[in-house]
């Protein structure tokens, strides 16, 4: 492994980069709280970026604010030359509609519509997601409704909504989760397939293991990068037991 600095290489434009990212919870009164204390990131195209840290250390709220879910305080955040922060209220739904998916650790999916409504609710099934929802196990239980199927099920439903999207970044909260060790290779194998092919994948985990199949590696700790790590020769996901 070799350290890289969090900035842009060269001319070519990066999938994403944050600078100097600011988060302060309940400022102005007794609790207030810095999540964030001047974060830098920066991702290159088909690449694999995992975050870890302890309980605490901002990397829910990092994503969040990576993907224009969520407001910084200070900071730019860019994706594919856009700024993400600098973005109307109807130009981030577009962007976040057009340009990135998330997948999140709750799942989000909608309670009243089946996994396969749910997968399909920007377009119908693709072919890609088809074949994984086959691969996975999932065509018994695609015309459920998510309170009628496994934690696990619907864990990989929100990730085939997502890729079920053309889109240039994925951010993946927890993507494998609520997944046993077999589910969870199979998650990982596919995250570094869509990578292989020019998306982006930003993801946060507690899963040491999941920085072996990475391309950079970022620790937060109280708010802040304490090491940025680029990973030479990621190993096939395939090869490891989860």
């Amino acid at each position: 492994m070799s350290v890289e600095p969090s900035a842009p290489a060269g001319s070519r434009r990066p999938a994403l980069h944050a600078e100097a990212l600011r988060k302060t919870f309940f400022a102005g009164t007794p609790r207030e709280f810095a999540v964030l204390r001047g974060v830098s990131l920066t991702v290159e195209r088909g690449r694999i970026c995992t975050i870890l840290g302890p309980s605490g250390s901002g990397k829910t709220t990092l994503l969040r604010c990576l993907s224009g879910l969520e407001p910084v305080d200070s900071g730019t955040v860019e994706v594919g030359g856009t700024k993400v922060h600098a973005l109307s209220p109807r130009q981030t739904q577009r962007f976040r509609r057009e340009d990135t998916a998330f997948v999140f650790q709750e799942y989000n999916l909608i309670s009243d519509l089946t996994l396969r409504e749910n997968v399909e609710l920007d377009r119908p099934m693709a072919p890609r997601p088809a074949e994984l929802a086959a691969r996975w196990r999932l065509e018994h239980v695609l015309d459920h409704f998510p309170d009628q199927c496994s934690g696990g099920q619907q864990q990989k439903a929100a990730i085939l909504r997502a890729l079920n999207r053309d889109v240039d970044v994925l951010f993946c909260d927890e993507p494998t989760g609520a997944l046993d060790g077999t589910s969870a290779g199979e998650v990982l194998c596919v995250l570094q397939e869509v990578s292989a092919n020019g998306v982006t994948v930003v993801m946060i985990t507690h899963n040491e293991m999941v920085t072996e199949i990475s391309d950079r590696v970022v620790r937060l700790h109280d708010g802040e990068v304490v090491s940025d790590t680029v990973v030479p020769d990621p190993r096939p996901a395939g090869e490891l037991e989860w």
